[in-house]
């Protein structure tokens, strides 16, 4: 009797301690299953019903390879039965296809059977795998690269270093002493406001010589916002520093040669300059000075003609003519290059000239010439400048007079217009006008030109007929001494414009000039 209590006693305790050993596995975060010894399910606690996607009832008495034929295809089958076989706990881990995940395994095989405890362990694993595969990456790109990349600790001793053939030590001391205290200051306040870290320094690497690098570093800082450590690169700048300091020296070398030219181009500006007021001078000094005795030998020749004409032959009163014409062609010279130097020298202050004014003056000066050839002047409404108003009426006199002078065989014809070049398009409002200056002409200038119905030019003689003394046709032909237009030129370029001319042999000329708004 008190056997058969004692059994029944045996027995409750066995099923009050599978039951609390169940309780105790259900509460557990692992997953957990029993086999038998023919590896079939005894037991599944709730989470392993949770991975497995099925009920208890559904597994209880069946194979592990009869639910899970796949699963011997994987490690875990192989693994097993070497739990089973040799009788020791095993812990593995693998990633298993059907569920898609990675699981960790801790076998216990006993007489009864065979415990599992596993787990999902997919987050882990992806971490560490992403983990891995970055720093494949990241030594791939070290291996790759070009730069020295080094690990320091939160104070800056270098735990980790690609080759940069520095000698051993500490790398402040391989620093050239001449750069250690600027590199020191520069490490200090990068640590002291957590900041990028960036210097250039000479470093003694493994042959004693020194080399120049670049360093970067930036901290990597914990969630305390400390510096945890950093991460940087070291370049190797040498062949870089060494053509900067070449081309600086080239530079250097330059820049004296730069001042050394300047200062002589000054002086042959200077020297120039004082030479063309000097020879401006000159010429006005002279022109005004040879007018008196050219005067003398003009009066004289006359009076000695008058008083002697009865004494001379015909071949005296000849020569004293000539010697009359040419006293007055001199003259006329001398006072041409008089106003031609007076250009430069003689100037007044622009002030605003209304062109229209500045023409009808010049038109006044000229009313004999134009009587005489019955000359026919039209004019556009013309604009108002700053300019040096007698240098614009001897601009307009110039150029008409030569309009006069250059049509002898019929009545001149002889137009001035205007048109403000605005926008840029260069068209002009007559069909008859196509400026194809040589020049670049600015928006808003005025262009004037002057055009006549004479003899015209020949289109190689152009450029050259702004020169002073240059003619074309002989002095019996028309008269004047070759200064005229080198005159309009000089006052053009005085009032920041130019001057040009196209013309059709035996039809027209026309005279263009620019000249600024203000």
């Amino acid at each position: 009797m008190n056997k058969v209590l004692s059994q029944e006693a045996i027995c409750m305790e066995q099923q009050a301690a599978k039951a609390k050993l169940a309780d105790i596995l259900e509460t557990i975060t692992d997953a957990f299953v029993a086999l038998d010894p023919n590896s079939c399910y005894t037991y599944i606690n709730h989470k392993a019903e949770q991975i497995f996607n099925c009920h208890t009832t559904d597994l209880i008495g069946k194979s592990i390879w009869e639910v899970f034929p796949e699963t011997s295809k994987y490690k875990f089958y192989q693994i097993y039965h070497q739990a089973v076989t040799e009788q020791r706990v095993i812990h593995m881990e693998e990633y298993y296809a059907p569920f898609d995940r990675w699981v960790e395994y801790c076998m216990y095989p006993s007489t009864e059977g065979v415990s599992i405890l596993f787990q999902d362990v997919t987050r882990r694993k992806s971490a560490e795998i992403a983990l891995e595969a970055s720093e494949r990456r990241y030594r791939s790109l070290v291996i790759a690269t070009s730069q020295a990349v080094w690990i320091a600790d939160k104070n800056g001793m270098i735990n980790e270093q690609s080759d940069v053939q520095i000698k051993e030590g500490e790398w402040l001391n391989a620093i050239h002493p001449e750069d250690r205290e600027l590199t020191q200051l520069l490490w200090t306040e990068a640590v002291k406001t957590k900041n990028l870290y960036f210097s250039e320094y000479r470093v003694r690497v493994a042959d004693g010589s020194y080399r120049f690098f670049a360093a970067r570093g930036v901290p990597i800082l914990n969630a305390n916002n400390e510096i945890q450590e950093w991460i940087g690169t070291c370049t190797d700048i040498t062949e870089r520093k060494l053509a900067q300091q070449v081309l600086q020296q080239i530079n250097d070398e330059l820049e004296i040669k730069v001042e050394e030219r300047t200062a002589e181009l000054q002086k042959l500006n200077e020297d120039l300059k004082r030479s063309n007021q000097e020879l401006e001078q000159f010429a006005y000094v002279a022109s005004h000075d040879l007018q008196e005795p050219l005067r003398s030998v003009t009066s004289y020749t006359q009076l000695l003609e008058k008083e002697y004409q009865h004494r001379l032959n015909d071949s005296a009163q000849e020569y004293l003519a000539y010697i009359v014409d040419g006293a007055k062609r001199m003259q006329q010279l001398i006072q041409d290059l008089l106003a031609y130097s007076r250009v430069g020298t003689c100037t007044q202050e622009f002030v605003l000239v209304d062109c229209n004014m500045a023409l009808s003056l010049a038109l006044s000066n000229l009313h004999v010439a134009i009587a005489e050839s019955q000359a026919i002047i039209t004019h556009d409404p013309l604009p108002k400048l700053l300019a040096d108003k007698t240098q614009m009426v001897q601009l307009f006199q110039n150029l008409v007079g030569n309009a006069i002078k250059f049509c002898p065989k019929e009545p001149p014809k002889i137009h001035i217009g205007a048109l403000r070049r605005d926008g840029g398009t260069g068209e002009v409002a007559r069909e008859f006008l196509t400026p194809n200056s040589p020049f670049p002409i600015p928006d808003s200038q005025w262009l004037i030109w002057v055009q006549d119905n004479g003899i015209g030019i020949k289109s190689r003689y152009l450029e050259r007929i702004f020169e002073v003394f240059r003619r074309l046709h002989t002095r019996r032909e028309f008269p004047g001494t070759g200064i005229g237009l080198a005159i309009c030129k000089k006052i053009v370029e005085r009032h920041g414009g130019c001057i040009w001319a196209e013309s059709e042999p035996g039809v027209r000329t026309v005279f263009y000039f620019t000249l600024n708004t203000d």
